[in-house]
């Protein structure tokens, strides 16, 4: 007999989507024309509204694995590898025909984003389910933790899709940004398949085994942190001149490529509130709206981007702000809006909670849609 639907996860997978928009909308309606995370430029309210979006992206991974191990414990390993193939692969078209597009408004112009890392790691994680699962936990723990001691070459389109990252130069694709590499993302997909029947016995979130590996993921990111270990050189913590900015300096993770402090400190909140939210038969209030964009994250992503974008592109054409930021023409995204554009972030935080309210009646909906159908296709949205 296998378990019920896991609401925890759902609600962290929630959480998750909710923080990205956050993110998504910071990018296409703020005003600042600095890094949200460079201390020297930014302000407190910036560094937070973009750190806490820093748990998005490992969460994805992480819980895509977790899963991958519910799929896997219901169907056999068999049945998951080709779902796992065919979704993967499904997110790499889907990433280069569709959404390069809902980021750019550009035609034909696209990048190497999120979608295209969740499904290389896909692809990726369904050849490996033939490797045991301790060797597999084994190999994606001893990455995480030591890939950031040793100093990986920079040059070749191959080590940047598989490590490093940034731009390159492709066949077929040209001049390309390269935002998730495939070896330290998929790791933690990895990770989160291994360790899924630790965290997921009977296929339940379990509150206590959640809560243990964050604490300790925690108290490692405060250990290395201080050690200067697990992130790229001269990405350390450095004093400042009061308590505040020395906190936000002390937070301060390498996400791109991402970096084993920045994995410990997202992975570990992330773990800490999946157990809080473990074993509840049912949840209300805010709970209950991030369980239901949670059970639809792709759903959500699709639809959120042209949403934001178009939204963006109204509100500019509307407030007279420069329009043409809107399309990104160039080989990366733009990302430091010219002067007149853009809102404050107090109307960044209000367009993103108007996003999230305009998106919930229709994540509702495709929910009921897809708990309530058979069909298999359904899965792939």
């Amino acid at each position: 007999m296998y378990a019920a639907r896991d609401i925890s996860l759902d609600v962290s997978r929630g959480l998750i989507i909710a923080l990205m928009a956050l993110d998504h909308v910071r990018i296409f309606f703020s005003a600042a024309q600095f890094d949200p995370v460079d201390l020297d430029q930014t302000t407190a309210g910036y560094f937070l509204t973009r750190w806490v979006t820093h748990l998005c992206a490992p969460g994805f991974f992480f819980i895509v694995g977790l899963g991958a191990w519910l799929i896997g414990r219901k169907h056999g390993r068999l049945k998951l590898a080709g779902f796992l193939a065919l979704r993967g692969l499904w997110l790499v078209v889907l990433e280069f025909a569709l959404f390069g597009f809902a980021w750019s408004f550009h035609p034909g112009w696209t990048w190497f984003g999120v979608i295209w890392g969740l499904g290389a790691g896909m692809i990726l994680l369904s050849v490996l389910l033939l490797v045991p699962r301790p060797a597999l936990l084994a190999g994606a723990a001893l990455f995480i933790l030591l890939h950031n001691a040793f100093s990986i070459p920079s040059g070749g389109a191959l080590a940047q899709i598989l490590y490093t990252g940034g731009w390159a130069q492709l066949p077929l694709f040209g001049g390309e940004v390269i935002l998730y590499p495939i070896l330290p993302w998929a790791a933690l997909m990895m990770l989160g398949y291994a360790i899924g029947p630790w965290l997921m016995p009977a296929g339940q979130s379990a509150a206590k085994p959640l809560a243990f590996a964050g604490a300790i993921a925690l108290l490692l990111f405060v250990l290395v942190r201080l050690a200067g270990y697990g992130q790229s050189p001269g990405g350390g913590f450095e004093g400042q001149p009061d308590l505040g900015w020395t906190i936000l300096s002390f937070l301060n993770v390498q996400k791109y490529p991402p970096s084993l402090q920045f994995a410990l400190v997202t992975l570990g909140l992330l773990l800490l509130f999946q157990a809080w939210t473990a074993g509840r038969q049912a949840v209300t209030g805010p709970l209950s709206l991030l369980a239901t964009y949670g059970r639809v994250p792709f759903f959500f992503y699709a639809f959120h981007l042209f949403l934001i974008h178009g939204a963006a592109l109204l509100v500019a054409w509307l407030l007279g702000w420069p329009i043409s930021y809107l399309f990104w023409t160039g080989e990366g995204p733009n990302l430091v809006p010219p002067e007149g554009f853009g809102f404050v972030l107090v109307g960044v935080w209000l367009t993103w909670l108007a996003v999230l309210v305009v998106l919930y009646p229709a994540c509702r909906w495709f929910g009921k849609v897809k708990s309530g159908s058979g069909h298999i296709w359904l899965r792939f949205l």
